[in-house]
């Protein structure tokens, strides 16, 4: 009788952790190399890693700051202050920095499973897994880090452990921390947390599925304690206090502070809701960075079944709100409204700004994929059919980015600049000059300039601004897009100013999308 407990125990694991490790595959494999080259911010973050690493400041000179200067109007540090250690043990590489974020998307896959089996049913649990690991959208964020997207993850976290708390109230405090460290992932959860959290609070108290206890009240302290931080650095950059320097912490006052993101008269404009579902029900955004438009988010194909899903929850919640009973299909409708609000009501919308909404949307599928379960039992084939779609839909998108995406993505990563910055380094130039594709943050991640030398010689060419662009520091001059410097400089420039350069007689040797010409 034992064994026959043992062996049903092993089945009930093999798929879950046969879906895990798929997802985790797709989103570790060749992780340092594609994508190509490094975007913007994602090198930032890794200098500002390795100056706090190296140096004990960040690039502007803070020490443990709350919340980054870098451009000039700020930089979420969570990212940074988690790809430290791998910056200590790897150095500062792609691979380092991209460690986080998928670190966190693969403990993602499991929690998605847990949750849902938690709310709904273990079908429905393996049905989100399945999805999540197969996802385009949540494939790609996992691979590049970019410091909003470990956002999703946390705030995942952060519902799984609420849900784990309402039966055993210790894990109020791990829910807490997880929506605490959000805060610092990306500055939109500084409206999504505290109105998610009161409309689930609201809720939770109204079905009585929520008492006060001591590990209630520690929760909210501790979810206090951490947002402090950012309560003083919002104070400061509303001039109410001077800004905080100690050689333990820091909160900086900004260069330029950006108006808000959010403008709620935006819920009544008609445009708003047509560009959230082209990007959500369609080819995405139109960044490269974020989504393949044959893809979509969540494959175009998806969608049917994604508001079969939110009616399906919708039939279910009604009554037991009305009957004051708690339901899981009450929560995550709840939550999905709130960040559909928030999403809604952003000035630029884009796949990485909506980010609180995704994991709500990938519930409202598997729901969906598990009505066609329920509703079809006596015709299997068609169930099964939809498994075999998903399937094959996921192994075009696997082959597409691992191939012919890889040539979209080098442009807008610049692939090839990590190479000319090593070949003039090795060469011993004195002076270079930097075309205007390169970012600065670019050069700091490349070059790992020291930060003094980087805070001593840094000229910027639009000094104030919210989006700061370095007109020379150290050997390196920016946006040169012609030999127009002294005799004795070398110039990194895009694959377009090749034949210009030789033209005028210099030597250039090629890197990809770049090169660097010289005398």
């Amino acid at each position: 009788m034992r064994e026959r407990v043992n062996q049903g125990a092993q089945r009930t694991w093999l798929l879950p952790l046969l879906l895990v490790v798929v997802g985790v595959a797709v989103r570790l494999w060749q992780l340092g190399v594609l994508p190509c080259g490094l975007n913007q911010d994602e090198a930032y973050a890794g200098y500002e890693a390795y100056s706090m690493l190296t140096y004990g400041v960040d690039s502007w000179g803070y020490h443990n700051p709350c919340y980054f200067i870098s451009w000039g109007s700020g930089m979420n540090v969570l990212e940074s202050y988690l790809a430290m250690p791998f910056v200590a043990v790897l150095g500062l590489t792609r691979l380092a920095v991209r460690l986080p974020q998928a670190i966190l998307a693969c403990a993602s896959l499991p929690v998605v499973y847990l949750l849902l089996t938690r709310l709904f049913s273990r079908r429905v649990g393996l049905l989100g897994l399945g999805l999540t690991a197969i996802c385009p959208w949540h494939i790609l964020l996992s691979r590049w880090g970019l410091e909003s997207n470990l956002a999703p993850g946390l705030l995942l976290l952060g519902l799984y452990f609420l849900v784990r708390g309402l039966d055993a109230p210790p894990w109020l405090l791990l829910s807490a921390l997880c929506y605490g460290l959000s805060l610092y992932a990306y500055a939109l959860t500084w409206v999504a947390v505290p109105l998610t959290l009161c409309v689930f609070l609201g809720y939770l108290l109204y079905t009585r599925k929520l008492a006060f206890s001591p590990y209630l009240a520690g929760a909210v302290g501790l979810l206090f304690l951490l947002a402090l931080p950012l309560l003083l650095f919002v104070l400061v950059n509303l001039g109410v206090i001077e800004e905080i320097r100690t050689p333990w912490f820091s909160v900086p006052r900004l260069v330029s502070m950006r108006a808000s993101e959010v403008d709620w008269h935006n819920l009544f404009s008609l445009e708003t809701y047509y560009t959230l579902g082209k990007m959500v029900f369609g080819a995405g955004d139109g960044l490269a960075w974020n989504s393949l438009p044959a893809f979509g988010m969540f494959y175009p194909f998806s969608w049917p079944l994604m508001v079969v899903g939110g009616v399906r929850m919708a039939v279910r919640a009604v009554p037991g709100i009305k009957e004051r009973h708690f339901t899981g299909e009450g929560l995550v409708l709840l939550g999905f409204v709130c960040a559909a609000l928030l999403s809604l009501s952003l000035d630029y919308l884009n796949i990485n700004k909506a980010n609180s909404l995704h994991f709500y949307l990938l519930f409202l599928l598997a729901v969906g994929v598990d009505w066609v379960f329920e509703y079809c039992k006596s015709r299997p084939v068609l169930p099964w059919g939809v498994v075999a779609v998903y399937a094959l839909a996921f192994g075009l998108f696997v082959h597409t980015y691992f191939t012919s995406y890889q040539d979209t993505i080098a442009v807008q990563f610049r692939d090839g600049v990590e190479e000319a910055v090593d070949f003039v380094n090795q060469q011993g130039f004195d002076h270079v000059g930097v075309d205007s594709t390169v970012t600065h943050a670019h050069i700091l991640f490349c070059d790992q300039t020291p930060q003094p030398e980087f805070a001593a010689t840094v000229e910027y060419a639009n000094y104030p601004s919210a989006y700061l662009s370095a007109s020379s520091f150290g050997k390196y001059t920016f946006r040169v897009d012609e030999p127009s410097l002294a005799p004795d400089t070398a110039y990194i420039i895009y694959a377009n100013r090749f034949d210009t350069f030789r033209q005028a007689g210099y030597t250039v040797v090629e890197f990809g999308l770049y090169g660097v010409a010289y005398p």
